[in-house]
C-alpha cells in the first residue's frame, strides 16, 4: 500500500472517532445540564449513555491506534517514496521532477528522506508532514515562491565572483571555479553539493533574469563534450535531458 492510501485509510478510521467523541461529548453536556437544572431522570440517563460511550469509546480508539502499521522507514529507505511524490506531483500540480542518486529534485529544491526520523529534508529544511499530496503542494509553492527571487542573488553573487575570477571588460569565469571559490566560505560546501549548485545554474537559466541588479548582462555556456567532467555541473533536465554548464560571461 501507498503512503497516501494508508494515510487515507487511518485517516477515515478517525474520522470515526470524531463521530463517537461527538456523540459522547454530547453525552456529558446533557449530563451537565441536568446537573445544573436538578433533573434527576436525565441526570441518571445521561450518566449512564456518558458511561457506555465511553467505554466503547476507548476501545475504538485503541483499535485505531493499533491499525497504523505503515512501515515508514522501509518506505522512505526504498524508492517508493520517490515514485509516489512524482506522481503526486505531477498529476496534480503538473509538477515534473527527477530522480537523482537517492533523492527527488523539483528544480531548485532537492528533497532527501531521511528514515530514521520519518521526515523529508525539503533543501535545507526538515520537513515532518510527509504525505505525498502535502510535499507536491509544498514544493509547488517553494518552486514559484523561490524561482525568481533566489536567481537574481545566485546571479549577482556570480558576477561578483567573475569579477574577482577575472577583472576585464567582459568577465568570464568557468562554473567550477566559481563553485570552489564559494567553497572557501565556511560550511558553504556542506549545505551546497555540485548537485544543488547545478540546480542553481539550471534554476536561473529557465529565470526571466538576464542581467544583474546593475545592469550587467550576462550569457550561460553550456559544453557538447569537450569539456573535462571535472569542469562541468551536469543537470538532467525535466524532460529528461542532460545539461552541461561550464561557464558565464558578463557585459559590464
Amino acid at each position: 500500500m501507498i503512503l497516501e492510501e494508508a494515510l487515507q485509510e487511518h485517516e477515515e478510521r478517525v474520522d470515526t472517532l470524531l463521530k463517537s467523541a461527538g456523540k459522547y461529548v454530547g453525552a456529558l453536556k446533557a449530563w451537565k445540564k441536568a446537573c445544573q437544572v436538578g433533573h434527576i431522570v436525565n441526570l441518571q440517563k445521561s450518566s449512564a449513555t456518558a458511561e457506555e460511550l465511553s467505554g466503547a469509546f476507548l476501545d475504538s480508539t485503541a483499535a485505531a491506534k493499533a491499525s497504523w502499521d505503515f512501515d515508514t522507514r522501509a518506505y522512505l529507505e526504498g524508492s517508493a517514496w520517490q515514485d509516489e511524490l512524482r506522481e503526486t506531483a505531477s498529476d496534480k500540480y503538473f509538477l515534473r521532477t527527477l530522480q537523482d542518486e537517492g533523492n527527488l529534485i523539483s528544480s531548485p529544491i532537492i528533497v532527501r528522506a531521511q528514515p530514521g526520523r520519518s521526515v523529508l529534508q525539503l533543501g535545507k529544511t526538515t520537513w515532518p508532514t510527509i504525505r505525498p499530496r502535502v510535499v507536491a503542494q509544498e514544493l509547488k509553492r517553494l518552486r514559484d515562491l523561490m524561482a525568481n527571487a533566489n536567481s537574481q542573488e545566485f546571479a549577482e553573487s556570480l558576477f561578483g565572483a567573475c569579477e574577482h575570477l577575472d577583472p576585464k571588460d567582459k568577465p568570464t569565469a568557468r562554473f567550477r571555479d566559481i563553485y570552489k571559490l564559494f567553497c572557501l566560505t565556511p560550511g558553504f560546501k556542506k549545505d551546497n553539493t555540485p548537485a544543488a549548485f547545478g540546480q542553481q545554474i539550471y534554476a536561473l537559466q529557465r529565470a526571466e533574469i538576464r542581467a544583474t541588479r546593475s545592469g550587467h548582462k550576462f550569457e550561460i555556456q553550456t559544453t557538447s563534450g569537450n569539456a573535462k567532467d571535472s569542469d562541468v555541473f551536469s543537470v538532467m533536465t525535466e524532460d529528461g535531458r542532460l545539461v552541461r554548464y561550464y561557464d558565464i560571461w558578463f557585459q559590464r
